[in-house]
């Protein structure tokens, strides 16, 4: 199926990294849809962590994915994601971030930059080889279009050999569809140059 919309790119992206994982994240736990994704396709023993500032997300998240028979699966965390190291010290095989405000509450409540970044270089560090992240993000509205500007600038000062950063469009869409943002750890080493050798490049 083609992805039609960020989510489910993110979704898909993310997939490969979640069939024998050890620990995930869900950095945005919002009203669940993401944590839930993860619980359905992590094997039972994989610790899955989930963060949110609102105690109000982490209720809904908690019944949503409760309802769903995955009660004892997920350690719920009510913190800004800035302090994901603060509480997550194992490797990790993915992590997925939903940004902005939780939808039908009040947008004044959104993820910041400086947060993202935080959270950001604390999962960089603990990101097993293969690992992926996953971000996606809405430039439809003011505090949207800075955190858009800041994680192009952040990926594109990650690493080439140790990470691939990828931007996903759907430049079709109307009314400023979300982006999607993504980063895999290459397994590569900092020291190993791969890059390709076009001198010895003949047409």
């Amino acid at each position: 199926m083609i992805p039609h919309n960020a989510i489910i790119a993110a979704h898909d992206y993310l997939l490969p990294s979640l069939r024998q994982a050890e620990c995930v994240v869900d950095a945005t736990a919002g009203n669940g849809h993401d944590t839930l994704f993860l619980c359905r396709n992590t094997p039972p023993e994989c610790r899955i962590w989930a963060f949110d500032i609102q105690a109000e997300a982490l209720r809904s998240a908690k019944e949503r994915v409760c309802q769903h028979g995955f009660t004892d699966r997920v350690q719920w965390i009510q913190a800004d994601h800035a302090q994901l190291g603060d509480h997550v010290d194992i490797p990790v095989d993915a992590a997925v971030f939903n940004l902005g405000f939780l939808p039908g509450h009040d947008h004044v409540l959104t993820t910041k930059p400086d947060s993202l970044g935080q959270a950001l270089n604390s999962l960089l560090k603990l990101l097993k080889p293969q690992g992926r992240i996953s971000i996606v993000a809405y430039p439809g509205h003011g505090p949207g279009q800075e955190e858009v500007v800041f994680i192009e600038n952040f990926l594109a000062d990650c690493a080439q050999r140790i990470y691939v950063a990828t931007r996903l469009e759907f430049i079709n869409q109307r009314n400023y569809p979300a982006i999607l943002y993504t980063i895999g750890n290459t397994g590569r080493n900092l020291h190993e140059d791969t890059s390709p050798d076009y001198s010895q490049r003949t047409r």
